[in-house]
């Protein structure tokens, strides 16, 4: 009787709100158990120094729903993430303590390019849980203070990534040193 007034209540809610629509509603109180998809990405870097250090991405698809009028729907996933757009990363050691990592690709860019993927679909960033929240008269607004830096160009192992270069971003280079692997073939 209550699991029943409770859907009653929604329903007459969703009803009474523009913003959200009653078949979004119902849909998001019914979990979907998550689907796993077969098959692993195993990412490989070695840095220079030979240090070797790996991750292994298996990803899922999930119901993703809520009550909002933005629809339900299925979407891809890594296991053990909240959302599509959360991702994996590799430290990368530095000898002046920069808290660098590599960003590897999310599942729905792995599916998509069936496991192609380039130095275009890497990133390297920088201080990446920094943030600093400040109150202002439209309330609280938390800005990332990290960085993040993309891909430019290859030559003899050596990595260039740059950050900012334009408006009032300076622009600022990274070179690295280091051999990245997908599943065994060296990534270019």
């Amino acid at each position: 009787m209550e699991k029943l007034l409770k859907y009653l209540g929604l329903i007459f809610a969703s009803a009474l709100l523009s913003a959200c629509g009653v078949i979004e509603c119902v849909d998001s109180q019914f979990e979907r158990e998550p689907v796993n998809i077969n098959g692993e990405s195993l990412f490989e870097i070695t840095f220079s120094n030979g240090e070797l250090k790996s991750h292994a991405i298996k990803c899922e698809k999930y119901y993703d729903s809520m009550c909002a009028e933005r629809g339900n729907s299925w979407r891809i996933r890594e296991v053990g993430k909240s959302g599509e757009h959360k991702r994996s990363y590799l430290p990368i050691p530095s000898e002046s303590g920069s808290s660098y990592e590599l960003e590897l690709p999310n599942c729905e860019k792995i599916i998509r390019l069936n496991s192609q993927i380039t130095m275009k679909d890497i990133a390297i960033v920088w201080n990446k849980d920094a943030s600093k929240t400040e109150s202002t008269e439209l309330g609280k607004v938390t800005s990332w203070l990290g960085k993040s830096y993309h891909y430019v160009s290859s030559e003899n192992g050596v990595h260039n990534f740059k950050y900012g270069g334009y408006r009032d971003v300076p622009l600022e280079e990274l070179k690295l040193e280091f051999t990245l692997k997908l599943n065994g073939k060296t990534i270019e």
